[in-house]
């Protein structure tokens, strides 16, 4: 184990030599009040601080698109550049109340969605009261270049814990629900990062591009695009390297 972890810390070395990593960060609800009959504490951000942490990363990386991030790790000669990306699970409602500060600050995003919830329907009770997703008409509103969507599954369910005849089930229905949308992209974000060598292999042979969230920088494209929490520790530990 000891001499494992020693490996991957001389690889990552020698990789850092040839390829700035590229970071990609993962944020769910951002809102200036917490909601709880909305969203859960673990998948809300306050707004101050979530665009402080934007604008404190502008400052040390170049936003890009995670189809550019995509194209950039494919290719085998040296990257220098610092580059970073955002993404957004789940679809919640209020990512509409950051969109345009991102448009301002031009960041580019990639939501993932649960094509089911936006029918109005969801998880959690008191939905009518207080709708946690945006909904499909507002979703096919936001045709602008600096926006994507992709899948997250049709149901926000647990990928390793579905058959096979299941998840290809469900990555159908996303592929069924979504390709109409114009800014629509083949990239599969994993609920809570979970995935197997089967779901692996069904989305390969779709052609889809697995994006995952295990905390880790991205050198070059293997199984996947790495993700993290753009939330206070991983800040914290960008800005003070705690």
């Amino acid at each position: 184990m000891r001499y494992s972890a020693i490996a991957k810390k001389i690889s990552r070395r020698l990789l850092r030599l040839r390829y700035r990593p590229i970071e990609v960060f993962v944020f769910h609800a951002v809102s200036d009040c917490f909601d709880e009959r909305r969203n859960k504490r673990v998948d809300w951000s306050q707004r101050e601080v979530f665009e402080s942490h934007i604008r404190w990363l502008k400052e040390r990386y170049e936003f890009i698109s995670l189809e550019e991030a995509y194209s950039k790790l494919r290719r085998q000669w040296c990257r220098r550049q610092r580059y970073a990306v955002l993404t957004c699970d789940d679809g919640y409602a209020s990512v509409l109340e950051v969109l345009p500060f991102l448009e301002r600050e031009e960041v580019p995003v990639t939501l993932f969605v649960n094509p089911k919830y936006l029918d109005g329907v969801s998880r959690r009770e008191g939905y009518a009261e207080a709708p946690q997703y945006i909904t499909r008409e507002q979703l096919w509103s936001l045709h602008r270049p600096w926006v994507t969507v992709g899948m997250h599954g049709y149901e926000h369910d647990d990928a390793t814990t579905q058959s096979q005849q299941q998840f290809q089930e469900s990555v159908d229905r996303c592929i069924e629900l979504l390709t109409s949308h114009p800014s629509y992209i083949p990239y599969f974000a994993y609920t809570w990062g979970r995935y197997n060598d089967d779901t692996q292999r069904i989305l390969e042979e779709k052609g889809i591009v697995p994006v995952l969230t295990d905390g880790e920088p991205n050198y070059r494209y293997r199984q996947g695009i790495g993700r993290k929490p753009i939330d206070s520790y991983y800040w914290k530990r960008l800005k003070f390297g705690v």
